[in-house]
């Protein structure tokens, strides 16, 4: 692995640490498993003994399904009821309101008497009774604003008597006796109490179990009480979309109380829609028959007019007279032709009597005068008589003369009667034309008659169905009057879920165990928030790119070398580590100088540079370290070797070459490959020094003489001397101690990089717990 591939793979694995690290945080926290045990027993414990005093509310509820409106018809398909402009989604959701309805709920307290609240004392805490755990009733009648500023305590006195002790809040004396107002304290079941702050009497409760024999008594504001209900314990809501059932729930302390509500509410409501449809059904009947007066009115006033029309006109109806008058037409142009045609003979018989045609006889036919047909008649007789007689008798005969006497007074007698019948033809003819004139006008006004006539049909019709309907509906409204009719069905009644309060239980449990846990993650959390120390290698991987090459463990021997017979302890083991991981790294560069650093004082710069040495001595190489801290100079000491007279600053220093490096070497003791060199006895400036030609000359030295130069240097947070170094140094190793680094300072290390200052620097964390 080349220095490029390692150094990416170190900085890729500080971006997979600033992960999520589940596996981490887990051992942390089972680090720390004493300190969540006793939280969670400490918060469970708290828990059971909170649940002791707690009250517990249980769910109780009801199903209604709500008629369909549409199914209320009467035999002839007609809706029974007004029909309802919304839909059937928007029906249920107004339904929902007004069971929601604090004036509802209201109406609901008022009928239970919920305006009293009664409890029991016990040891630790006072529970709430009610029904059949009450010996006794409070029928409340009126309240009074100091009601609510007043408590009662009602003992039982007897079988049928109880006296009652009154408090109020803002009284000078704890407990006043209701004796000192009323004369006594003591009242019969049933007697109507009346005080200044209300008016009630109390009934026996035969059905109660109770054997307590005190009470106590609150009063409520009814408005305020049903506005929390409405507001916290009920909800109503759809159970399904598609269908038309509503769930009813309240969350109440006592099941029996919460049962009683729910029925009173459902009961409630179906009474006040019952009212509510009797009382529009009542409307319905009084604007009904208001309506039916107006227009029965409205009626004989239209029928009087159809009859007035038709007087006027001559109608009886308009189709038959239509008909009628086409009929008396054709027979009044038939009659006048007829006339016209016996004019027309009675002037041509005319004519051929004054023409003196007196030997033809005359045509009769088409007259109608008896007397002209008869004279006709009697005159073509006469004619025929007289040609018979033309052939046995001459002109003279006296017969003859008779007959022709006969003929001109005939003659004289159908003249005169044709000037009759002709003058009587004139009148029939003009008669007759008058009439059909008369017939022919009217039925040209047949038409504006029958629009007439239709108009005022039409509107009498009308009437005549609109009276029908509203008497038809009268009948039906009248039918709702009085019938009790609910427009929803109870599929369950009220019932308790008794499950439900333990699942309350359950979940403040659950509450507190997760608390258990919570306030130990927080505290640890907290505390590493608030840390300013290197605590792992974690620290390490999230603020630095430097690779770290080695982890070193807490030293527990007392000891500051490795010893013989510790080869296998797991500090050794981390010593010879670090030897590998750094041979590994710089492979294939040559790495002889290695200067060791750190922060601040204290991480073990001296410690690691004497084990590193031992380390690298044990591998057959020849290894020197130096002191060169000029500050806090333990090497030597740390080596169990005793300070020479010389060392590197009394070389720096000295005018001539009288001290020689062998003079300044320090041989370890069962190590012969490792050697040291003091700090020296003169006082220098090391910056200067480190600097000067003779530590170059010092430096190359060694070089040729040993394998591996180890420098423990002077911290670098406070000094500038190690800097110096740096061109002396083939790798820059630098120590940090956990629990003892600040984090702050790893920016040193970062910036070591980024400026290469130092060159191949890398990371040592030492004293790490045995834990890890």
């Amino acid at each position: 692995m080349t220095e490029k591939e390692y150094f990416d793979s170190q900085l890729s694995t500080k971006q997979n640490a600033e992960n999520f690290d589940l596996k981490g945080l887990l051992n942390r926290y089972l680090k720390s498993w004493k300190f969540f045990i006793i939280s969670l027993v400490i918060f469970l414990s708290l828990a059971l003994l909170a649940l002791q005093f707690m009250s517990t509310s249980y769910d109780v509820s009801s199903k209604l399904l709500l008629k369909n409106e549409t199914s209320n018809i009467n035999a002839s398909g007609n809706n029974l009821m007004n029909n309802n402009p919304f839909s059937n989604s928007e029906r249920v959701n107004n339904e929902i309101e007004v069971l929601t309805s604090v004036h509802l709920m209201r109406s609901v307290l008022d009928t239970l008497s919920l305006q009293s609240r009664f409890t029991v004392t016990d040891a630790f805490s006072e529970t709430e009774i009610y029904g059949s755990q009450l010996p006794f009733r409070m029928v409340v009648d009126t309240l009074y604003p100091l009601a609510y500023e007043t408590t009662l305590t009602i003992k039982l006195e007897g079988k049928d008597s109880f006296s009652i002790i009154e408090e109020f809040k803002d009284s000078s004396e704890e407990k006043i006796s209701i004796s000192s107002d009323y004369g006594y304290n003591t009242y019969n079941y049933g007697y109507k109490i009346e005080k200044p702050y209300g008016i009630f009497k109390i009934v026996a409760n035969e059905k109660s179990t109770s054997k307590d024999t005190e009470f106590t008594a609150n009063f409520m504001d009814i408005d305020e009480l049903a506005h929390d209900y409405v507001k916290k314990a009920l909800s109503v809501y759809v159970m399904n979309k598609d269908a038309s059932v509503i769930n009813i729930v309240l969350k109440e302390e006592i099941p029996e109380k919460g049962e009683d509500i729910i029925n009173s509410l459902v009961e409630i409501y179906g009474l006040k829609s019952y009212l509510e449809r009797n009382t529009i059904a009542l409307n319905n009947v009084k604007f009904i028959d208001n309506r039916l007066n107006t227009l029965s009115a409205e009626l004989t006033a239209v029928e009087m007019n159809v009859a007035q029309f038709k007087t006027e006109n001559e109608l009886a109806s308009v189709e038959f007279d239509a008909n009628s008058f086409a009929e008396q037409e054709i027979d009044y142009g038939r009659k006048l032709t007829e006339s016209e045609i016996e004019l027309k003979v009675l002037n041509a018989i005319e004519s051929n009597l004054k023409s003196g045609d007196n030997e033809s006889t005359l045509n009769s036919l088409s007259i109608t005068s008896p007397n002209l047909i008869y004279l006709i008649d009697s005159y073509n007789k006469l004619q025929i008589d007289k040609k018979n007689l033309q052939r046995t008798v001459p002109e003279n005969n006296p017969r003859m003369i008779d007959l022709r006497d006969q003929l001109t007074q005939l003659r004289r007698n159908i003249l005169g009667s044709l000037s009759t019948s002709k003058q009587s033809l004139r009148i029939t003819i003009n008669s007759i034309r008058g009439r059909s004139n008369q017939f022919a006008a009217k039925k040209q006004r047949i038409p504006t008659m029958q629009r007439q006539l239709l108009e005022i049909s039409r509107e009498q019709g009308i009437k005549e169905n609109l009276f029908l309907y509203l008497l038809q509906k009268r009948e039906e409204a009248a039918l709702m009057v009085g019938a009790k009719q609910d427009n929803f069905t109870v599929i369950d009644p009220a019932i308790t879920d008794y499950e439900s309060g333990s699942s309350s239980k359950k979940l403040f449990l659950l509450i507190s165990f997760l608390m258990g846990l919570a306030v130990p993650v927080g505290i640890i959390h907290l505390k590493d928030g608030l840390n300013t120390k290197v605590t792992g290698k974690k620290d390490l991987e999230k603020r630095i790119t430097v690779p770290v090459i080695g982890e070193i463990a807490h030293n527990d021997s007392g000891n500051n070398l490795i010893g013989k017979g510790e080869e296998e302890s797991r500090l050794a083991q981390g010593f010879r580590m670090l030897r590998m991981n750094l041979d590994f790294m710089l492979s294939k560069k040559k790495v002889q100088t290695v200067l060791v650093t750190s922060a601040i004082k204290g991480e073990g710069k001296t410690f690691f540079s004497s084990n590193m040495g031992i380390a690298l001595a044990s591998s057959s190489s020849k290894v020197v370290i130096l002191e060169l801290d000029k500050h806090n100079p333990e090497l030597i000491d740390t080596l169990g070797e005793t300070k020479k007279e010389y060392g590197v600053t009394n070389y720096l220093k000295q005018n001539n070459n009288t001290i020689t490096v062998n003079d300044l070497l320090i041989s370890v003791k069962n190590n012969p490959n490792l050697f040291a060199i003091g700090l020296g006895t003169e006082n220098v400036d090391g910056l200067e020094s480190y600097n000067s030609n003779r530590m170059e000359v010092l430096m190359n030295h060694l070089k040729q003489e040993f394998d591996y130069i180890l420098i423990d240097s002077a911290p670098i947070g406070k000094l500038a001397d190690t800097f110096a170094l740096s061109r002396f140094t083939d790798c820059c190793i630098y120590m940090v101690r956990e629990n003892h680094s600040n984090l702050e300072d790893l920016k040193m290390i970062e910036d070591i990089k980024v400026n290469k200052k130092f060159k191949n620097p890398m990371v040592v964390l030492n004293d790490l717990a045995s834990n890890k």
